[in-house]
């Protein structure tokens, strides 16, 4: 039985990593800003959040008793809910083949918020990186590529002359060695 759930656990572990990791790429290649701005955006806007929190707190104090009936009726119909997606989740977990759509996804997100907040550089300069990179490499590809035809034909070349001369030499060493005896 632990067997089995360390197995489900495992399967579902390496769709949410390559989630993770194919949408921390993406995220990396089109990040509006560098990783330090997005943090320093967020803690701006937590910072104007909190003050507007703290009003609607106020506010929402004053229409706590008006809305309590409301708010029960929404922990009744959320605990349905629940339970409703408890179920199909059991249903889910005891299939021997399930969707690995959730843990994907789930990761993909995960990743793309790791990447976004952590980004070097914006999505544009990693693009553009890329191309520098990509182009540095081609060029010198082509130039291996280059060296090697010239390094072949040389070759090509002198082989003929190389056995020309293995064959001379063959044919006097023979010869010495027939004088020799």
């Amino acid at each position: 039985m632990k067997d089995e759930s360390s197995n489900r656990k495992s399967s579902i572990l390496m769709p949410i990593l390559l989630g993770s990791a194919a949408a921390a790429g993406i995220a990396l290649l089109f990040a509006p800003k560098t990783g330090k701005e997005v943090r320093k955006d967020l803690k701006r806007f937590a910072t104007n959040t909190r003050d507007q929190v703290a009003e609607v707190i106020d506010e929402g104090r004053e229409r706590y008793e008006e809305g309590r009936e409301v708010v029960a009726g929404a922990v009744k119909a959320g605990r349905e809910t629940y339970d409703a997606g408890t179920e199909r989740l059991v249903r889910l977990m005891g299939k021997k083949e399930r969707s690995l759509v959730a843990p994907i996804l789930a990761g993909g997100i995960i990743g793309a918020a790791i990447a976004m907040l952590l980004a070097p550089k914006s999505g544009k300069e990693v693009r553009d990186d890329l191309k520098r990179i990509a182009g540095y490499t081609r060029d010198r590809f082509v130039s291996a590529l280059d060296k090697g035809r010239d390094l072949y034909r040389e070759g090509r070349k002198a082989a003929p002359e190389a056995a020309e001369e293995g064959k001379k030499a063959s044919v006097h060493e023979k010869e010495k060695f027939r004088h020799a005896a």
